[in-house]
């Protein structure tokens, strides 16, 4: 089934995506900072292994934010397909393509024997009427 969509509800465009996701990646950037900034005054102030716990939250934050970022914003329902663009579905009634297919593979013999009846002509009239004198050479 073809859904239309208005103007106010297609996704974002490329850059607005890029921007927004570059926007999101510097925030848990931003956040590794403060983390690490933790890290160095608990141990300063306590001595503590706790500081190992922002630490380790600093080590993760880039990969969790650049999985985030090549994830974008889109969901499967924004993706738009351009005009003229082929629909594939799936029939609801099986007979119907079943059908379809029996249609297809009828239409793939009778092209087939087409071709083999042309190319069975082809020889029986290069039989008949060939020039066999490059073939057998002069005498």
């Amino acid at each position: 089934m073809k859904t239309t969509h208005s103007i106010t509800s297609l996704p974002d465009s490329p850059e607005q995506d890029r921007a927004h996701r570059l926007s999101r990646y510097v925030w848990q950037m931003a956040v590794r900072v403060v983390f690490f900034v933790g890290a160095v005054l608990v141990w300063s102030v306590w001595h503590t292994w706790l500081a190992v716990i922002p630490i380790v939250l600093a080590g993760v934050i880039p990969w969790v934010a650049v999985v985030i970022a090549n994830a974008g914003n889109r969901a499967e329902n924004d993706i738009v397909t351009p005009a003229g663009a082929i629909q594939l579905y799936d029939a609801v009634d099986p007979r119907l393509r079943e059908q379809q297919e029996d249609a297809r593979a009828e239409a793939y013999r009778a092209e087939q024997d087409r071709l083999r009846e042309q190319a069975q002509h082809a020889q029986e009239e290069w039989q008949r009427n060939g020039d066999r004198s490059r073939v057998w050479g002069r005498r």
